[in-house]
């Protein structure tokens, strides 16, 4: 026993004090940590993976290295979250391999080492902490969340894969986003993590400490069940509204042969019987390649197939009259009469999908015209304004969101104006195949509903549709690559605004100062109890 002891003991002196070794096990910690998320849902991976990091990290600021050292140490820890928690990003460019195999690469392991510069930052702002112990790893969980907050809004934000929705398997836990958005489920997520490394330690005090961190969560699970159990919603008439799936293939998406047939296959499912009274039918993003406000013909087309009084929410483009020539992608409402009666364009664009940053400098280097967006075209989508409550007659007010755009939160609502009635979020899954992305799109709607205590109608291409009531539960859905339609009954929001719909990012900020003060304490608390 003394002999493996020892071997153990030495196998993990090797692994934290060589840089390669110790690099290596980082990345294989970061890349099984992904298996947390939706579709695998494998938590005890993710509490793995980290409590693993943690106690790398801890002990390589213990040995007193360069700074350098321990960013790389998270740099490749989160090159392997990422590029195993994002693969699917290069499934997109499959569509058009021939004009894009030369940048799979790029989006494999690109956007992962970009990402993975945020890792690198929380951990050596880490190693600046001067206490040790479980005071450092309580500063490890504010700085980690901190960073994370940062990461969705530099650079545009690309908040994916945040450690809080790894809790999206638990309706109760899930819960806890209302008080403190998925940032605090973040919060709680890598405090347990690091807990674990002492629940097993020597020191009682930290032990003590460790274990009430689980018995918070556990806490934490018992108030979500109840909070399910006595839902607080607004009373209003059922309005019964469908879902569109047509599941057309990306490749046939915008082809000009197709055009015709695939707003056909629109129409031949919206016309389908129902057993509810329909009052809204939504079709997906771009669900149709024409620009409806120039093409009365079709917007007459379409107004035949709604029933009397029902309304069309479809995702589709927009573009000015006149030069310069403006395109947006937008969320068009159309009534049984074919008129358009609002729109919501979309704001937050994809970076090289829907537009091309530094498009003048890359034209320069590489030729006008050599470096494409992703999507079909050559114009770059325009920005709209941001998200806006907009009314209707007979309907509830609603939030337009278009793809991408619902995983950003705090941003899928306009806080100066009155609370819609529902969200609708249109997207085209369908660039991303039978892979993780879609699984992980839909986890992040579901937790804007519990955030703003709204339900959100998400209408996909291909995959996955669903409607979420204002608790995050979901009341009826399509599968992945399934063709068809869901008829349901919109649920109303919750009475109460919740907590972090009132009060946002000041919540995270708060929590970050809340964490560190508590952090500083259980420095003095080790002091005072050496053993």
């Amino acid at each position: 026993m003394h002999t493996l002891e020892k071997q153990f003991q030495l196998l993990i002196t090797y692994i934290t004090y060589k840089p390669w070794p110790q690099r290596g096990v980082a990345f294989l910690l970061g890349a099984g940590g992904s298996l947390g998320f939706a579709p695998v849902f494998l938590f005890p991976a993710l509490l793995l993976s980290l409590s693993g990091i943690w106690f790398l990290l801890d002990q390589t600021i213990e040995e007193n290295p360069s700074f350098l050292k321990i960013f790389w140490l998270g740099w490749f820890f989160g090159l392997g979250h990422f590029t195993a928690g994002l693969y699917w990003v290069t499934y997109a460019l499959t569509v058009d391999l021939a004009t894009f195999w030369w940048a799979m690469p790029f989006a494999l392991f690109g956007l992962p080492s970009i990402l993975a510069v945020f890792t690198g930052i929380s951990f050596l702002l880490t190693s600046y902490w001067p206490y040790k112990g479980i005071s450092r790893s309580f500063a490890f969980a504010a700085i980690w969340v901190g960073v994370e907050w940062l990461r969705g809004y530099l650079f545009t934000g690309f908040p994916w894969n945040l450690l809080g929705y790894a809790w999206a398997f638990s309706s109760e836990m899930s819960q806890l986003a209302s008080l403190g958005g998925v940032y605090g489920l973040s919060f709680l997520t890598i405090l347990m993590a690091t807990s674990l490394v002492y629940i097993a330690g020597r020191r009682p005090v930290e032990r003590n400490i460790a274990l009430s961190i689980y018995l918070i969560a556990a806490f934490c699970w018992l108030w979500g069940k109840e909070h399910l159990k006595s839902p607080e919603v607004i009373s209003s008439p059922p309005l019964a509204i469908r879902l569109v799936q047509p599941s057309i293939p990306q490749t046939l998406k915008w082809d000009p042969a197709q055009k015709e047939a695939n707003l056909q296959k629109l129409l031949d499912m919206t016309i389908q019987p129902s057993h509810l009274p329909l009052k809204a039918i939504i079709w997906p993003e771009s669900a149709i390649s024409f620009f409806l406000e120039q093409d009365p013909a079709r917007r007459f087309l379409i107004a035949e197939s709604l029933p009397k009084g029902a309304y069309l929410f479809t995702g589709g483009l927009r573009r000015t009259d006149s030069t310069p020539l403006s395109i947006w992608n937008s969320l068009l409402v159309l009534n049984d009469r074919g008129d358009i009666v609002t729109h919501y364009d979309k704001s937050h664009l994809v970076p090289f999908g829907e537009y091309l940053p530094f498009r003048a400098f890359l034209d320069g280097i590489f030729g006008k015209g050599s470096i494409k967006k992703i999507t079909a075209g050559t114009v770059d989508f325009t920005a709209g304004s941001g998200p806006t409550t907009l009314p209707l007659p007979e309907l509830p007010s609603f939030s337009g969101l278009v793809c991408y755009e619902v995983i950003f939160p705090r941003a899928v609502i306009n806080p100066t104006q009155s609370r819609p009635g529902w969200i609708i979020n249109v997207t085209n899954d369908a660039w991303y195949g039978n892979t993780s992305g879609p699984y992980q799109h839909l986890e992040a709607a579901r937790f804007r509903a519990i955030e703003e205590g709204i339900p959100l109608v998400r209408a996909a291409n291909s995959g996955i549709s669903a409607v979420f009531d204002a608790y995050g539960q979901m009341t009826g859905s399509l599968k992945l690559n399934e063709k068809g339609v869901l008829d349901v009954l919109l649920p109303t929001p919750t009475r109460t605004v919740p907590f972090y719909a009132r009060w946002g990012d000041w919540i995270t900020l708060g929590l970050v100062l809340v964490l560190l003060g508590l952090a500083w304490l259980l420095s003095l608390i080790r002091e005072r109890n050496p053993l």
